[in-house]
């Protein structure tokens, strides 16, 4: 690679480097590991909540950067930035929605946390950290296609988005995982250094995600993988890009597997890798 490139890693987190049914990251350990002697800056991308992200990563020390409920949030550094919509207006849309449609509909700022923690079987004490939501919020119901469809028209006439996730359909602003990832490379370029310790001009992006919220991400990114959903194997393709590719298997396993390979093409792997300093 030129000297004045880097690498940066964007991932999201359940179905992709988290197991779906267990949240467990261990089938990805030797990536991770390679990752973190590489040096390379692994951020998290994902529709989980600040705090939820950075209690794994006080626990585990994954993840450099963090986005949050689905782009709207960019932590880097301690230094925290919101870009999606405010709590009031995330409240107004739901509302709406739930007078508009034809099936119950609560939401993760709606209900108990031991409802939470039914649905997603996260423990009681993520369940609470998964309720502390700012800008978005992820809808419990069972929609019919009708109901999708009216439920996103609500959302889009006040200017919001209705994605679906790996789990769940989430309103949220219009700022999604690809508008917060170019927002974090922004931020990254003053923070970091390449080997020769001149600013980054420009970074190698790889981004790994399941789901079409992370349509936007993969969009971006200049190596784009694909993780099949678990129980379902290889899908469709969730986007046209030059350099996609579909991981083997669901999960961390096959987050390991995708990013190793891509490594083996861009850095040397024996020796050196263009890194970032921070």
């Amino acid at each position: 690679m030129p000297e004045s490139r880097a690498i940066v890693i964007f991932t999201d987190l359940d179905g992709t480097l988290l197991d779906h049914d267990t949240y467990s990251w261990e089938d990805a350990r030797p990536a991770l590991d390679r990752v973190n002697l590489l040096s390379i800056p692994l951020i998290a991308v994902s529709s989980k909540t600040l705090t939820e992200l950075e209690h794994i990563n006080q626990n585990a020390e994954l993840f450099d950067g963090l986005i949050a409920e689905n782009g709207g949030i960019v932590s880097l550094k301690s230094a925290m930035e919101q870009h999606g919509p405010s709590s009031e207006t995330i409240d107004m849309v739901r509302e709406q929605i739930r007078s508009a449609i034809h099936v119950p509909l609560r939401s993760f700022r709606t209900v108990e946390p031991e409802i939470i923690a039914a649905e997603t079987g996260l423990s009681l004490d993520d369940a609470i950290r998964a309720g502390q939501r700012h800008c978005s919020d992820p809808l419990i119901w069972q929609p019919s296609a009708q109901d999708v469809r009216i439920a996103r028209t609500i959302a889009e006439q006040k200017g919001l988005n209705l994605v679906k996730g790996g789990r769940f359909h989430t309103i949220c602003g219009p700022s999604n995982k690809g508008h917060a990832m170019k927002r974090m490379l922004e931020r990254l370029a003053v923070f970091y250094r390449d080997m020769s310790g001149k600013p980054v001009k420009r970074f190698t992006t790889i981004a790994l995600g399941d789901s079409p919220n992370d349509i936007p991400m993969l969009a971006e990114a200049d190596f784009a993988v694909q993780i099949p959903t678990k129980n379902r194997g290889r899908k469709a393709p969730l986007l046209e890009h030059s350099n996609l590719r579909l991981a083997p298997y669901p999960g961390p396993a096959g987050w390991n597997v995708a990013l190793n390979e891509i490594l083996d093409e861009i850095t040397n792997t024996n020796k050196n890798s263009e890194v970032l300093h921070g």
